[in-house]
């Protein structure tokens, strides 16, 4: 069973059962650990009802050159259902696509206007934590980073961008950097006409970028009239690094990590994150990011020690938890470490965590369809995939995430429905080898036998040494849940009737 993730290159063997964790030391509770699963969402709601009343609709009044900000604050009491509601958007936008949603939107890539493609990271950095804050604003639909990114340096005609994505507004911004002072542009586009209804300048001090961050936000807030929701966002003062250079390596970290996918870009984006942490050690986004790192690259068999790995990827989370425990990505992380270190039932609460706090991550719906699937429970996978690609459908990762619709209806014998899906995948990316092991083997149970003997032409073009015993030992390393498996064991089943040969 693959990660999320897309990779240019291919897994090693599966990992031996001898690495397989300690599950009476895993489960233990350690101190400075985050609570248990059980208590998650009890806990994160108690922490939002408690500053409930400090939370504001907010707008910036001013922001100055020299630096004087004014807020108005109307203050109201959050629900306490405010989580279950969450997601109610996002949901409807996936069963009624015509339908486009009042705040729907998407944050385009900031242009980086220094003419230097090192600092493209920069405004890199501005546009993935600006799509992060305005996510967790209630009611919101906003586009996934990775479907924004496919539009990076192209022209743009906004009217086909609104009707394509099934989105309202567009937001886009240049960043020009001098030394440590940065000047953002930012413009808020009506997709259906094409006009920006707004626009501003913010200046700043590099160092603190946060606080620049949190002018611009304040004020799209106020020109869309909804609310945003403060409470302990992953850039508020109290974890922001101090340090600009290991700001620097982190968001550099962050640019390489969402490169096309393979074991060169991952060490070299681990090793960003590296340099950042000796020089702040409390850097939440940097444990975050080489946790995430340590946990792609057991996924795809790179890991040199898949023990010592899972060890420190725990720990970090764990950590970053304690520092930032209202933090979406950090738990979409702390799943993914569980998920693929064989406890994909275990990572379900915590994709749920990070849905709870933001409910437009793309990333997170799709982790879950994927635990789903590896916990035996197929069928309630198709809900949080769909809604993946609903919000991030040119999404870098989309060809996995359609895979494993695939996988899901081949799971459950609907084979028909899992053809089209793996057909839809490979037209994405011709080379994603997964999508042909699922055709062949939905073709050989089905006994069409001329399809399967094509599709397992061009498996062996790009896996020669694929064998039935192979690929059951490489998913077999992902879950050992019993469901699971007697339904892998059809899966092989169709494998072995369209002719692939068993060792």
């Amino acid at each position: 069973m693959t990660n999320s993730e897309v990779s240019n290159d291919l897994p090693d063997k599966p990992t031996s059962d001898n690495e397989q964790p300690d599950k009476a030391t895993s489960d233990k509770e350690q101190p400075g650990k985050p609570p248990s699963d059980r208590n998650l969402k009890s806990r994160l709601r108690a922490r939002l009802q408690l500053i409930g009343g400090a939370l504001a609709s907010i707008a910036a009044v001013g922001a100055i050159a020299g630096g004087l900000v004014g807020y108005w604050n109307v203050w109201k009491t959050l629900r306490t259902d405010v989580f279950q509601e969450g997601q109610k958007t996002q949901r409807e936008a996936a069963a009624r696509p015509d339908i486009v949603p009042r705040l729907s939107l998407v944050v385009l890539p900031f242009v980086n206007l220094n003419n230097d493609p090192e600092q493209d990271y920069f405004a890199d950095s501005i546009t993935t934590d600006l799509t992060t804050d305005l996510a967790q604003v209630p009611g919101a639909f906003v586009i996934g980073r990775g479907t924004a990114f496919t539009y990076k340096n192209k022209q743009i005609d906004f009217k086909t961008l609104g009707k394509d994505l099934g989105i309202r507004w567009a937001v886009q911004g240049a960043v020009r950097r001098n030394g440590d002072q940065v000047r953002v542009n930012v413009s808020l586009t009506d997709l259906p006409t094409g006009r920006d209804i707004w626009s501003d300048r913010f200046e700043g001090d590099h160092t603190n970028p946060a606080a620049l961050q949190d002018r611009i936000t304040a004020r799209l807030a106020r020109s869309l009239n909804i609310e945003l929701v403060q409470a302990e966002s992953r850039r508020s003062e109290a974890d922001g690094s101090r340090n600009p250079d290991a700001m620097d390596f982190t968001m550099r970290g962050w640019a390489k990590f969402y490169e096309p996918r393979s074991k060169t870009e991952i060490a070299q984006a681990k090793d960003l994150f590296d340099r950042a942490l000796r020089l702040d050690p409390d850097n939440v986004d940097a444990m975050i990011g080489k946790a995430w790192c340590l946990a792609i690259a057991a996924s795809f068999r790179w890991s040199a020690s898949v023990a010592e790995d899972k060890k420190i990827a725990t720990d970090l989370i764990g950590r970053a938890l304690s520092k930032s425990p209202a933090n979406a990505l950090a738990y979409v992380v702390k799943g993914d470490t569980l998920r693929i270190f064989w406890s994909p039932e275990e990572a379900l609460p915590q994709y749920d965590a990070a849905l709870e706090i933001n409910p437009n991550f793309p990333v997170a719906y799709a982790s879950k369809g994927i635990a789903l699937i590896l916990s035996g429970r197929a069928r309630e996978a198709f809900s949080p995939l769909q809604l993946a690609l609903r919000l991030s459908p040119k999404d870098p990762t989309a060809v996995g995430w359609h895979w494993n619709l695939c996988h899901a209806h081949l799971h459950l014998h609907e084979y028909e429905e899992a053809i089209e899906e793996c057909r839809r995948s490979i037209n994405m990316n011709n080379s994603y080898w997964y999508g042909y092991v699922d055709l062949v083997s939905a073709y050989g149970a089905t006994g069409q036998l001329e399809q399967a003997r094509q599709s397992l032409t061009e498996l062996n073009k790009i896996r020669p040494d694929f064998t039935v015993q192979w690929f059951r030992e490489f998913v077999h390393a992902y879950s050992s849940n019993p469901q699971f498996r007697r339904e892998f064991d059809d899966i092989l089943d169709g494998l072995r009737k369209a002719g692939v040969r068993e060792q």
